[in-house]
């Protein structure tokens, strides 16, 4: 049991040092029960959760280093937590999330918005664990899938020259898919793509790459090869663009055209087989032209018209279930007809109908247009709407941005983010997207708080739409949203993540970093004024004058620290009455920095005994008002009786 103990505040101590002198550093959240369990996925909307199993399993893998890595690499997007399911903490946190691994092992798990998403599948290093972190929800990233590992994966326009140049002496040819994760065509055509960087291997006849031009650091390669659509597939030999890839999408297709380039290097580039016209394919959607529009559309008196373009990929979605609805309504005789027209050869129609986009769908009515038909794609959709055509209800009005509503929150742009910053002494930033989910929620907690702050001159909260001032959220490396920066005069060497709860409370508890200045943060607490508040000045003669004292010393921003201090207010309020010569005490080390480095605090809280001057050790039990008075009751006077 001695040794589980042992084990146990070595963790803690290991998970929430801080190197060198900790500024910018982030650490580990420990969780110890249930409770810190549900506040944390409660709290943080993106949170990994190593369960571990003894002290073997968080050496093995070199994994607690690479999580407190990870952890910094993604300050601000995500937080990174671990838990010791061995001893007692098995059968309270453990056995209560179902999380089990066998001893030595460990198990991470991932949680957003307060939820279970799923166990952690990728590989064990740091670049895995970020872009996990980074894209939790998404799908696995292509290198990392190892169904590619043939495929020659480059990061930046730096790796692509230098396989160029490395390839121009060896003759072999280099074909480079330029993709964005989001594009289907990319997805679909990825396996593929693999399989046939893995049957090339054995050849002579030429490498398969790829590089992420979605990236902004890759902006630079779109714009030098003319990247306008993806995927973009280009041949290089000796160095030089030889020519783009036009042929089919398939593992046979690429290796038989890399084949072709060994054997033949100046044979002329593979055009991809011309995809017959809708219009020659037998089906009962009526093709029309500007000759026969208005002829067919006075002779029919209920038509629904699909405007398209051949390489519209939402066209092509629809134009199967638009093909057996029409067949369908054929069938069961159903009043009316499906008509189709290729916008990019009638242009003069699509003019005249004020077509925006593809697939537009306007329903006509005895020869003439009743209204647009709106967003039906799918074949029971089209089918109840033939039976009876209704027009649709207009689409909400366009929201508000979030700039255009009066609260006391700054918008920055790319033009007054810089001299507005470099005036206040304290500003966080709130780099967002209009669509995205998680600022939704954030974005009334952060009004509320700005809305408090706005009569302190020095101080501001900020707002920046990524979507609009992209150059400003790529000078900060802003990789998702929300994210929270803290800006001190616009000194970039200053700039830190925020990585506290996203609530109007955690907000001012970071912008006024002297709130617990004389124990303001403990008022309000039961018991809160029997704290005795210290500080770097009187901490040591304090401690002297005291028979028993137990020293609390906390961040305002910690989680676990908020938990305890209630507790801890109760116990000091209780000790005033059963043992006045036991006393609790508090120093906040965010605001006493020396105290923090004198007294060896390597964790947030740290409970520290002392009597009669002399420190016994440090307090390792339960957090609870009982047990704080059960422990001082006692007076332990030596390291045993702890």
């Amino acid at each position: 049991m001695n040794n589980i103990i042992l084990w146990t505040v070595i963790l803690l101590c290991s998970l929430l040092c801080v190197g060198g002198n900790g500024k910018g550093k982030v650490t580990l959240e420990s969780l110890t029960d249930v409770k810190d369990h549900k506040k944390l996925i409660k709290i943080k909307t993106n949170v990994l959760v190593c369960f571990g199993n003894g002290r073997a399993s968080f050496t093995k893998d070199n994994i607690l280093n690479l999580l407190t890595e990870a952890a910094n690499e993604v300050k601000g997007l995500g937080t990174i937590a671990v838990a010791d399911c061995s001893g007692d903490v098995k059968k309270k946190l453990c056995k209560k999330v179902k999380v089990l691994p066998d001893e030595g092992q460990y198990i991470i798990k991932h949680y957003n918005n307060g939820e279970y998403n799923k166990d952690y599948d990728r590989a064990i290093k740091i670049s895995s664990l970020v872009n996990f972190m980074r894209d939790p929800t998404g799908d696995l990233p292509w290198d990392e899938d190892e169904t590619a590992k043939d495929v020659v994966h480059l990061v930046d326009n730096v790796a692509l020259q230098k396989l160029l140049k490395k390839e121009n002496t060896s003759g072999k040819g280099i074909l480079v898919m330029f993709y964005a994760p989001w594009c289907g065509y990319c997805k679909r055509m990825k396996p593929d793509y693999s399989s046939a960087a893995t049957e090339l291997i054995s050849t002579d006849a030429g490498i398969l790459a790829a590089i992420d031009v979605n990236k902004a650091e890759n902006n630079v390669v779109r714009q030098k090869y003319n990247i306008t659509g993806f995927p973009t597939l280009l041949y290089f030999r000796n160095g030089q663009l030889k020519q783009h890839y036009e042929g089919e999408n398939n593992k046979d297709a690429l290796v038989n055209f890399m084949m072709l380039l060994m054997k033949n290097p100046d044979a002329p580039p593979v055009e991809k087989p011309k995809e017959p016209e809708w219009s020659d394919e037998p089906s009962e959607v009526v093709h029309l032209t500007g000759d026969t529009f208005d002829t067919t559309l006075q002779e029919n008196p209920s038509v629904l018209v699909m405007f398209y373009a051949p390489w519209c990929g939402h066209c092509k979605r629809m134009k199967p279930t638009y093909v057996t609805a029409a067949a369908k309504l054929k069938e069961e005789k159903i009043t009316g007809i499906l008509a189709a027209v290729d916008a990019t050869k009638d242009n003069a129609l699509a003019k005249r109908f004020d077509v925006q986009g593809y697939p537009t769908v306007k329903y006509f009515k005895d020869g003439e247009l009743a209204f647009d038909a709106g967003n039906i794609r799918d074949e029971e959709a089209i089918i109840n709407f033939m039976k009876d055509p209704k027009e649709p209800p207009p689409p909400p009005p366009p929201e508000k941005s979030w700039a255009e509503e009066e609260s006391a929150v700054a918008h920055l742009t790319e033009e007054s983010f810089k001299p507005t910053l470099r005036k206040k002494k304290r500003a966080l930033v709130m780099f967002y997207a209009p669509w995205c989910g998680h600022c939704k929620a954030a974005k009334p907690e952060f009004t509320a708080a700005a809305e408090e702050l706005k009569d302190d001159p020095k101080i501001l909260l900020g707002a920046v739409d990524c979507t609009i001032h992209r150059t400003v959220c790529e000078a900060y490396d802003v990789k998702g949203y929300p994210t929270f920066k803290l800006f001190h005069y616009y000194n970039k060497a200053d700039v830190e993540s925020f990585d506290g709860a996203r609530t109007k409370t955690g907000f001012l508890e970071e912008m006024r970093p002297n709130m617990a200045a004389n124990g303001d943060d403990w008022v309000g607490l039961q018991g809160g004024g029997n704290v005795h508040i210290l500080t770097d000045s009187n901490i040591g003669n304090f401690i002297k004058s005291q028979e028993a004292t137990l020293i609390m010393y906390y961040a305002p921003w910690c989680g676990h620290c908020k938990s305890a201090k209630p507790e801890y207010a109760k116990a000091a309020e209780m000790l005033t009455k059963e043992a006045p010569g036991s006393v609790l005490a508090a120093v906040d080390c965010m605001r006493y920095p020396s105290v923090y480095e004198e007294y060896e605090i390597v964790g947030y809280p740290t409970f520290k005994y002392y009597r009669s001057g002399r420190l016994i050790g440090e307090y390792h039990h339960r957090r609870r008002a009982a047990d704080f008075v059960h422990f001082m009751m006692r007076k332990p006077k030596s390291r045993d009786e702890l």
